[in-house]
């Protein structure tokens, strides 16, 4: 698979558990839509570490973007559990997932992007964005590896493999777009 041969998504807009809404646009481009008032997964507080299985650029739109890098180390004996998304999709939209091992995290490294700015962000590094409010970003995936991408969850918590990627409508997702939009706009 070269950097630009990637998997088809079937839905245009779909609700992910670490509380966005993404819109399928052409080029390997995805509209992310923060909305405080969209569902997210059970176990978000302890598990919105994550990284992906590809390397991308991203341009704020609107509101501020905070992004948080991870150094993530092995450790027996660390504090957050290695959960692999490599599993078959799930009749709820996500990859069933399992503990893979066990992390150390240092302290983040704190990037605030504000509109009209951009960042890169490579393959598996790990990351959470604690956005606050509404924040739309436009994201470019640029390429692709062969390990598949993994969330940490604090050590004695269980990853949440009930989130229901599908709980909400396309034309109730599109209606949280639409105020995100107005939101920013006044």
């Amino acid at each position: 698979m070269n950097g630009k041969d990637f998997a088809a998504v079937a839905e245009q807009i779909s609700l992910h558990g670490l509380g966005f809404i993404q819109v399928k646009l052409p080029e390997h481009q995805r509209l992310h839509v923060w909305h405080p008032d969209l569902p997210r997964r059970s176990c978000f507080a302890q598990s919105a570490i994550h990284n992906h299985r590809f390397s991308f650029e991203s341009q704020v739109i609107a509101g501020t973007q905070i992004n948080r890098r991870w150094k993530v180390i092995e450790d027996p004996r660390g504090g957050h559990d290695l959960i692999s998304h490599d599993g078959p999709r799930s009749e709820k939209g996500g990859r069933l997932s399992y503990v893979a091992g066990r992390v150390h995290v240092d302290d983040p490294q704190l990037e605030v992007h504000q509109i009209g700015q951009r960042y890169f962000m490579p393959m598996l590094q790990y990351h959470d964005t604690p956005n606050e409010g509404v924040v739309i970003t436009l994201m470019t995936k640029l390429t692709e590896g062969t390990v598949h991408a993994a969330s940490l969850i604090e050590h004695g918590y269980e990853f949440d493999q009930s989130f229901d990627r599908f709980q909400l409508s396309a034309g109730e997702l599109w209606a949280f777009v639409v105020d995100a939009f107005k939101r920013v706009g006044q």
